[in-house]
């Protein structure tokens, strides 16, 4: 008898427990997979990151998985850094949806507080996701999704590609193989131009140093700092992304490119040339040829045509139309071009 209700039983599990499976699986999809599907979201970075302190890429940790949990939300997040703008107030405001915000180090301003609410901690620095309270299920759909991935071999990896510690400049431990979280984005671009990826991780590098938030006080933006009308001319629409940062930036040296593709210029001195042009702008370069040549130097020679600066610098009388620009000290332009190309014979010893 026992041994005819044990069999019972099991045949009875064995043709519910798919029921079961389907049934959680359900509940499962419906709890986070399409709750966002085909919303618009808009997210502010508080925190500061990059190589400017020693807590690893924060800024491309978060932007990295802001996007794979909207992916697999089947939304799209927009995600800026918080420069100059008042984050706190305008997630209250309803004007953004989402703060990221480094818990540790910077608390809810006290007008706000009941009406936002934080989810878990993201990583080991306290780091957390902040919406306001009415959008608490998407902070519930935030929070279930990272319980999964946190758990994830792609969640480990990410930890590791942003928060290791990279060698750039110099490398005591001999060669290695990886300079950044971007190598792989900073190698497919420079293909598409012709450039060793190493010259082009040394311009990011003298650029922004691998800081997707960066940003001068000239208003140029992200790895390699673009210009918001840059952007415009290669129709990117955020620069702070950073394949289309890196995108813009490499689509700016391949026109520069053609500015000096001359029989009388030689691979060395075009690189030298479109540096220059990329840190000054083509059209102070120009100046710089039309002086180097008016004054007897080699307007196809950096080396030589750089000495030009010096009577531009001078605000020494020149011939109408010579400068078109106006005085140059140059001091950041002749440092840009020696660094960046410093850098990359570094690179090409130890970077393999």
């Amino acid at each position: 008898m026992r041994q005819i209700v044990k069999i019972l039983f099991i045949s009875v599990i064995i043709v519910i427990q798919p029921l079961l499976s389907s049934s959680v699986e359900g509940i499962k999809e419906e709890r986070y997979t399409y709750f966002l599907e085909g919303k618009e979201l808009k997210a502010l970075v508080t925190i500061k990151g990059g190589v400017y302190i020693n807590d690893g890429h924060p800024v491309g940790f978060h932007f990295d998985l802001l996007n794979r949990f909207a992916n697999h939300q089947r939304c799209n997040i927009i995600i800026n850094p918080a420069h100059n703008r008042d984050p706190w107030r305008e997630l209250a405001e309803g004007k953004v949806d989402l703060l990221v915000v480094d818990a540790a180090r910077d608390s809810i301003p006290f007008e706000f507080a009941d009406r936002v609410i934080s989810g878990v901690d993201l990583n080991d620095s306290e780091q957390v996701w902040v919406v306001r309270k009415e959008n608490y299920q998407m902070l519930q759909n935030m929070n279930y999704w990272f319980g999964y991935f946190s758990h994830t071999k792609e969640y480990s990896q990410l930890v590791s590609s942003y928060y290791r510690r990279y060698s750039r400049n110099r490398f005591p431990s001999g060669p290695v193989s990886v300079l950044s979280p971007y190598d792989s984005l900073i190698r497919s671009y420079s293909a598409q131009i012709g450039w060793d990826w190493r010259l082009l991780a040394s311009l990011i590098y003298q650029e922004s140093k691998f800081s997707i938030s960066a940003k001068s006080g000239r208003g140029a933006h992200g790895l390699m700092q673009i210009m918001s009308s840059t952007a415009r001319q290669f129709n990117i629409e955020n620069i702070y992304d950073p394949e289309q940062n890196i995108k813009a930036g490499t689509m700016l040296l391949k026109r520069l490119s053609g500015l000096y593709s001359s029989p009388q210029i030689d691979s060395v001195n075009k690189i030298k040339f479109i540096l220059a042009a990329y840190n000054a702008g083509e059209g102070r370069v120009e100046d710089v040829r039309r002086v180097a040549e008016y004054k007897g130097f080699d307007p196809h020679n950096w080396d030589s045509a750089k000495d030009a600066i010096l009577y531009m610098r001078s605000g020494d009388k020149l011939p109408e139309g010579v400068v078109k620009f106006g005085r140059f000290k140059g001091v950041e332009t002749l440092n840009f071009v020696d660094e960046v190309l410093t850098r990359y014979e570094n690179y090409k010893v130890m970077v393999k």
